[in-house]
């Protein structure tokens, strides 16, 4: 395997290879940093496949970056560096993203575990631990938090149904997520 030299003019010579779209360089590129963008996201509960599919994204956008002169790499590093952050942040926006919270929330408020593709156990332990605990919690908590989370009911609606105000439906929202919490992390600390 090839590494990239960026010192004195190799260096600008790289970066003009990247901005050329040379095979070789980009080749070199890629697989230099694939490894610890892999390691972070598989430590963030990611998968092997997620990371190949993060980085991916996360290359193309540096490289369309660097290409239009958006980033302007000053060293060897930056360019590591930039990359990384391009897919951490991919990556934390995908686990802040609507379809992961609903498909958490989904399994939280449903008595059967739905089909989990392409998880990993920990994953499925982890629902499995989250749901048992949503179960201890009191009938209102759990309308609140189905409701709010899995259905996108806006808290003015729950407050009504409830026959809350607003402010006391925002509150007990945040008691409730606070009590699975505690619950949870009381079974983990076991």
């Amino acid at each position: 395997m090839s590494t990239l030299n960026y010192t004195g003019t190799a260096y600008i010579d790289q970066l003009n290879a990247i901005k050329a779209s040379d095979e070789r360089t980009l080749g070199s590129l890629y697989t230099l940093h694939y490894k610890k963008v892999e390691t972070f996201i598989i430590k963030n509960s990611g998968s092997t496949e997620h990371a190949k599919d993060i980085y991916q994204e996360a290359f193309v956008a540096m490289w369309r970056n660097i290409q239009i002169d958006l980033f302007q790499p000053k060293d060897s590093s930056s360019i590591g560096n930039y990359l990384f952050t391009i897919a951490r942040n991919k990556w934390m926006d995908h686990l802040r993203s609507a379809n992961v919270k609903k498909a958490v929330i989904h399994e939280i408020s449903e008595e059967n575990l739905m089909t989990i593709e392409q998880t990993d156990d920990n994953t499925i332990r982890r629902l499995e631990l989250v749901k048992e605990k949503f179960r201890q919690l009191g009938d209102s908590c759990r309308e609140l938090l189905k409701r709010f989370y899995y259905e996108r009911e806006p808290l003015k609606h729950i407050a009504a149904a409830f026959n809350w105000t607003e402010a006391t439906a925002k509150n007990n929202k945040y008691r409730c997520i606070e009590k699975l919490r505690a619950l949870v992390k009381k079974q983990d600390n076991e």
